[in-house]
């Protein structure tokens, strides 16, 4: 049973890693912004501002 072999799913192979860099990328960016504005205020002392 070669399901992935077969023709109709080849377009998985190319796209696949695009949709997980740019996943990855996505986290990351929100998990930085997330730091910069609330945890590094936070641990400086000052007032988060929502």
């Amino acid at each position: 049973m070669n399901v992935l072999a077969n023709d109709q799913y080849q377009w998985f192979w190319w796209i696949a890693p695009i949709l997980v860099v740019s996943v990855l990328l996505i986290i990351g960016l929100l998990s930085g912004d997330y730091i910069r504005r609330v945890m590094i205020p936070r641990v400086k002392g000052r007032r988060v501002v929502d």
